[in-house]
């Protein structure tokens, strides 16, 4: 589900236009194998668009971030949400086991739960 902040971008005629376009330009397959490194693509058909540079708060009005054909990628609905789960429980090498990145980049104290 979005955030609140994104709610505008994602209504927007805009983004229905892009969405749309990275999608037939991906041919309506998962590029999941883009992030990973991987020599091919999954073959899981594609639902969903991603933000290769991550889209927040700050930058959801930057058309370079938020409307830029080369920032997005079709992926599949469980690889996009695992990219997100991903960056949601990032902990950086060089923090202790207190904290971590939120899920807009900021370095929070870990709650119990997430340890």
């Amino acid at each position: 589900m979005a955030k609140e902040w994104a709610r505008p971008l994602y209504n927007s005629r805009a983004w229905k236009r892009v969405r749309e376009f990275i999608l037939r330009r991906d041919n309506y397959m998962c590029q999941c194998y883009r992030l990973t490194g991987a020599a091919e693509p999954c073959g899981d058909p594609a639902e969903e668009v991603h933000h290769i540079e991550r889209l927040t708060a700050q930058n959801v009005n930057d058309p370079a971030i938020a409307l830029n054909a080369d920032n997005l990628i079709a992926m599949s609905r469980d690889h996009h949400l695992r990219e997100h789960e991903k960056e949601r429980v990032h902990r950086s090498p060089d923090c202790n086991d207190n904290l971590m990145f939120n899920e807009d980049g900021m370095l929070v104290e870990v709650n119990r739960e997430h340890r």
